[in-house]
């Protein structure tokens, strides 16, 4: 099923938008960034793994006041039970973060691609 969740980030505090729940996986296919303040401002946004990894999507790039990034239909990342997507800004003001995936029950047998 697909959802969509996002999270208002007003201050420099890292924002937990989504975590993937146990037993489930989640194809993440969009991802919308809106600086709806009145100047620009950094946007960072990351997925923090289950296991402590952090794979950086944005890394704080600027957004002009009013304007916005929109990432959608050429990359799909998955996501495994306990990632979580995370969102940041540089500075206060007003961003608005939306994610955009389909949440799947995991498969009962997960392929390890070491041959085992």
């Amino acid at each position: 099923m697909l959802y969509t969740k996002n999270a208002n980030v007003t201050t420099t505090d890292v924002a937990t938008i989504t975590t993937i729940p146990s037993g489930y996986v989640a194809h993440w296919t969009m991802l919308f960034v809106s600086n709806l303040g009145g100047s620009t401002n950094g946007a960072g946004i990351y997925v923090d793994k289950a296991d402590s990894t952090r794979i950086d999507i944005l890394g704080g790039g600027n957004v002009s006041a009013k304007d916005y990034i929109l990432l959608d239909g050429s990359a799909i990342f998955v996501l495994q039970a306990g990632d979580a997507i995370k969102a940041y800004t540089t500075a206060a003001g007003d961003m608005e973060f939306v994610v955009t995936f389909d949440l799947l029950e995991q498969p009962a047998v997960f392929v390890n691609f070491n041959g085992t």
